[in-house]
């Protein structure tokens, strides 16, 4: 298969590192933003609230995260990285598509339910019992998924498990 020139190879690792950037820098807000609605008191609030914590997961974050996987995907197709040649990249393959699965197939379908759960219920949402395990859940994915991909972050620079398959 052809392989992309250098300069090519550079811009891809640019588009790529920034779009990365932006899935992280989601993740973190998604983890950081539940402080905010610890002095949620009304329901206007919370629907807020969710609102912005949707948009950020559905319209940021989502296509970052698929911006990610695909040129990651390019990468390792047209490159000399390959894709299950380092172990560090075997890493990053099963935390990004573990990550987008379940947020694709759990994690967003929730979401959309809480915002739904706070435009209907109000305040009242905070008595919810699903409301508020769906925020507990949320919480601790957001934790979870910080931790892998900054870890990932690291594994990119300082590649450990390199050359599995020479």
């Amino acid at each position: 298969m052809k392989k992309l020139s250098l300069s090519n190879q550079k811009l891809l690792k640019a588009i790529h590192l920034v779009v990365a950037g932006l899935w992280l820098s989601c993740v973190i807000m998604l983890l950081v933003l539940p402080i905010v609605a610890e002095k949620i008191t009304e329901g206007s609030e919370l629907y807020m609230y969710m609102y912005i914590y949707h948009f950020i997961d559905m319209y940021v974050l989502t296509p970052a995260a698929i911006a990610t996987l695909l040129t990651g995907l390019v990468f390792s197709l047209f490159t000399r990285w390959g894709f299950f040649r380092h172990g560090w990249l075997i890493y990053k393959w099963i935390v990004t598509l573990a990550i987008i699965i379940t947020g694709t197939f759990y994690l967003g379908p929730m979401v959309t339910r809480l915002l739904g759960i706070a435009e209907t219920r109000g305040a009242a949402a905070l008595d919810d019992h699903y409301y508020m395990q769906g925020s507990e859940i949320g919480l601790w994915a957001a934790v979870i998924n910080t931790v892998l991909l900054i870890v990932a972050v690291f594994f990119s620079v300082y590649k450990p498990w390199k050359n599995i398959k020479r």
